[in-house]
């Protein structure tokens, strides 16, 4: 008689767990086309607008082509509409990190800090996403990582880099060579020039 009972009531779980899943799927679909849709309308909108003026293309070429976006304010933005690109369950890969200071010494120079290595690498001091790759005038060849913080870190008088536009980096992973050992950093949070002394101790 308990078998019995054991069984039907084992069997009614099965059919009620079986019973609960195609809501949860059903709710994960309706929010995927819910955000492909918002997705979509959005760039229809951008499109429109482009096409209705010169001065409109214009005003959207000088705003996304000439000036750095701040992915970190979009990044947040589209977590609290849309929620998490990557699945929370999903751990992140886990980086080596330096545990030994990269550097001997800081000397300050303009809006930017010569900092001389221990070796020819350094390691980032933020993650972040790279929003330029290319040469600045007086500082060679520099990687802009805008952080999660907000702030940009400019890596320049680098010898060669592996990055490319809009790869997401981990901090203290590998930036790249530098020439004779001299990193060049300059630190920027809303156009403004800041002090290293939060990501340098």
């Amino acid at each position: 008689m308990d078998i019995k009972r054991n069984i039907r009531n084992k069997r009614s779980a099965f059919v009620s767990q079986k019973n609960s899943q195609p809501i949860k799927n059903s709710s994960y679909i309706s929010g995927l086309f819910t955000r492909t849709l918002i997705s979509v309308i959005f760039v229809l909108l951008c499109a429109i607008f482009v096409n209705m003026s010169d001065k409109n293309l214009l005003l959207f070429k000088d705003y996304f082509f000439n000036n750095t976006l701040e992915f970190t304010k979009i990044n947040e933005l589209y977590k609290t509409y849309f929620g998490n690109i990557i699945p929370e369950e999903i751990s992140p890969t886990i980086s080596v990190a330096s545990t030994d200071k990269d550097y001997i010494n800081i000397e300050e120079m303009s809006d930017s800090y010569k900092i001389t290595l221990t070796g020819d690498t350094m390691h980032f001091l933020q993650s972040g996403i790279v929003v330029f790759i290319g040469d600045k005038e007086n500082l060679g060849k520099t990687v802009i990582i805008q952080g999660n913080d907000g702030v940009d870190i400019w890596y320049s008088n680098l010898n060669n880099v592996n990055l490319s536009m809009y790869d997401y980096v981990e901090k203290n992973t590998l930036v790249g060579e530098f020439k004779e050992n001299l990193a060049i950093l300059t630190f920027m949070e809303d156009g403004n020039y800041i002090s290293y002394e939060n990501y340098l101790s």
